[in-house]
């Protein structure tokens, strides 16, 4: 049974109530309540009221992705969202007829060269026995027999869907002649083996022993493996789930598609929901959701729907905060060219190039603000940051950050195009929900925001080891650093004694690499980075931490940029920690007052690696490690990327 649950209903973050809202409205459109799910989604387009979705945020691609789907198995028209324009029924017929074909032959499309014949293992004892084939809990990879089986269930179905609905991959006439690739430039002693991987492409070799395995079967396999082992799967075992039901439902087997439905509602109830809607433009998969008949699996009947509506009246319209007025620093942030090349007299920045940046506003109009930029040798630019810094401090009012461009262009572009590189909103509107992006926006809301609400935010979505493949890293780790044998002990004693408190054994890992002398701050540092380009730019505020509010850094991905700030003002108030550097998915830091001891050092560290786990884990740097380099050091570097 998967309830609907009210958990963010009067939360103050509206991103938690509306993201609820979308997955309580995908379970009761699965449900075969489309119609209820329509009206519920309705409420995030209204132009007033507790459940309006501003015009920018994550949340407004999830309600352009889910809105037509169910406004199609409502029978209804669907309303105008984000790119997505309002349609009504016959228009989203033809939409659903595209997006159909569309998804049929995405689902036929192999994604990779067979190296043999689909399924050519299988048999009837092989598929009732492939919980058997899991490796041990020590194995580096104990899943890797089912990884196997997945990838040949896989091509399997794609075959089927393929035959099913002529969806067929094959190049056909597309297919280039032999004398084509010739004028290619392409030796004429490869060309006949290229044509013929060219004329074999989308076509997938299936074993008579797989084609003879029944649909439901291979998805039952699948299952059992999943729910004996716990195993999580990934994007096979999706794929599987999806081709399964729709191949079941086109065949007309509603029982054995419900079983396999329930099943995937049972193992990942999020990923089944968006799955299946995702394929209600095939008429025959939508049938079957209108029918009903997942209404027990997902455990909503009409009743819970009826509660679930009157619920979501019940949330109070939230008044913002009234936004507190900028500090207005000692410079005008739109001073003149003459006005600021005066400033930079008697300095090293009064030789430089200075271009003025036009910083947006709201709704891309000019906010009247602008920043200075010029480009700088890559081997000055720190010291260059630091005459910039001193300013500052005489009333410049604003902060000097050193940024990189990653376009390769070997020309400097002009204001305005710099000024659309470095500050450009779409990272921006592409994260919490809001209505205003500009970074004054930002910068007015993060006053309101506390660090350790954006820090538990982070950790409730990090995503951890578990227990069983951390304790082996651990134990790795020790044995790098030569810790190991009599020394080791007492590892599982104190791990016991910990309790699961992971931070609390990470110091007692660290005492022990001390008293064995295998303690080195410098395995807890990075190597720093070195760009081919450099930029100074002097933004309109005076304060480090706001510079996230001008150029995106693409740590923010994993939280709301305003969140962000405040973290970062806190890490200002109370280490002196200012930011000097950012190129994008790295900040760079000078740090007037880092932690002086090891405690401190490890609760800060605990902070970088949520805020940024690539910072940590690209280099396999342990949070101990990490904290020791920590301890008296006045730089620091985070790194969060793709």
């Amino acid at each position: 049974m998967i309830p609907l649950t009210t958990r963010h209903l009067n939360d103050q973050r509206l991103d938690s109530a509306l993201d609820e809202l979308l997955a309580n409205a995908r379970l009761v459109a699965v449900a075969g309540h489309a119609p209820e799910a329509l009206a519920a989604l309705g409420l995030l387009l209204q132009r007033e009221g507790a459940w309006r979705l501003p015009a920018h945020g994550a949340l407004v691609a999830q309600l352009q992705r889910l809105l037509p789907a169910v406004a199609l198995l409502a029978g209804q028209g669907c309303s105008a969202v984000g790119e997505q324009e309002a349609m009504d029924c016959d228009p989203l017929a033809d939409w659903a007829g595209q997006q159909s074909g569309q998804l049929l032959q995405s689902l036929a499309l192999p994604g990779r060269l067979q190296l043999a014949p689909a399924g050519q293992d299988w048999s009837a004892d092989f598929l009732t026995t492939l919980v058997q084939r899991q490796g041990a809990a020590g194995d580096h990879r104990p899943h890797l027999a089912f990884g196997a089986y997945c990838m040949d269930a896989e091509l399997v179905l794609k075959a089927r869907i393929a035959a099913q609905w002529g969806a067929s991959a094959a190049l056909s006439d597309d297919v280039p002649t032999a004398d084509d690739l010739i004028a290619l430039g392409l030796p004429e002693d490869e060309v006949a083996a290229m044509l013929a991987q060219l004329q074999s492409a989308g076509h997938i070799d299936v074993a008579p022993a797989a084609e003879a395995t029944d649909t439901l079967a291979i998805a039952r396999a699948m299952a059992g493996y999943l729910r004996a082992t716990g195993f999580a799967g990934g994007y096979l075992v999706h794929s599987i789930w999806q081709a399964s039901w729709l191949l079941l439902a086109g065949q007309g087997r509603d029982g054995d598609a419900t079983e396999v439905a329930a099943a995937w509602l049972a193992h990942d109830a999020p990923a089944a929901a968006t799955g299946l809607l995702d394929l209600a433009v095939v008429p025959v998969a939508a049938n079957l959701l209108r029918a009903g008949h997942l209404e027990q699996a997902v455990g909503v009947d009409a009743q819970a729907v009826s509660t679930w509506q009157a619920a979501l009246a019940t949330r109070a319209a939230s008044t913002p905060a009234p936004e507190q007025p900028a500090a207005v620093p000692p410079a005008t942030p739109t001073e003149s060219r003459e006005a600021w090349l005066a400033r930079l007299q008697g300095t090293p920045l009064a030789a430089l190039d200075w271009l003025a940046l036009p910083v947006p506003g709201h709704a891309g109009a000019a906010s009247g603000e602008v920043a200075w930029a010029a480009q700088v040798p890559v081997p000055e630019r720190e010291a260059l940051w630091q005459a910039a810094r001193a300013l500052v401090e005489q009333g410049s009012g604003r902060w000097p950050v050193v940024t990189t461009l990653w376009s390769g262009a070997a020309e400097a572009p002009g204001p305005e195009a710099l000024a659309d590189d470095l500050f450009m909103r779409f990272p921006y509107e592409q994260g919490a929900a809001r209505d205003d992006v500009s970074p004054r926006s930002f910068i007015a809301t993060a006053r309101g925001i506390g660090a350790d609400e954006v820090l538990a935010e982070l950790a409730e979505s990090f995503y951890a080891l578990d227990e069983e493949d951390q304790l082996d890293v651990w134990r790795g780790e020790l044995a790098a650093a030569g810790v190991a044998g009599e020394a080791c002990a007492g590892f599982d004693a104190a791990w016991a004694e910990c309790a699961g408190d992971r931070l609390r054994f990470e110091h007692w890992l660290a005492a022990l690499e001390k008293a064995q002398g295998a303690a080195d701050p410098e395995r807890g540092r990075q190597e720093r980075f070195e760009p081919d380009n450099a930029w100074l730019v002097l933004l309109p505020t005076p304060h480090s931490e706001e510079a996230l509010a001008y150029l995106h850094w693409y740590g923010m991905e994993r939280g709301r940029a305003d969140g962000f700030i405040a973290l970062l003002r806190r890490w200002r108030e109370q280490h002196g920690a200012e930011l000097w550097a950012h190129y994008g998915t790295m900040l760079e830091f000078r740090v007037r007052q880092p932690p002086q001891d090891f405690d401190s050092a490890l609760a800060l560290a605990r902070e970088h690696d949520l805020a940024a786990p690539c910072t940590l884990a690209l280099p396999g740097i342990s949070l101990r490690h990490h904290a020791l380099g920590l301890v008296g050091h006045g730089t620091w570097f985070l790194h969060e990327r793709p």
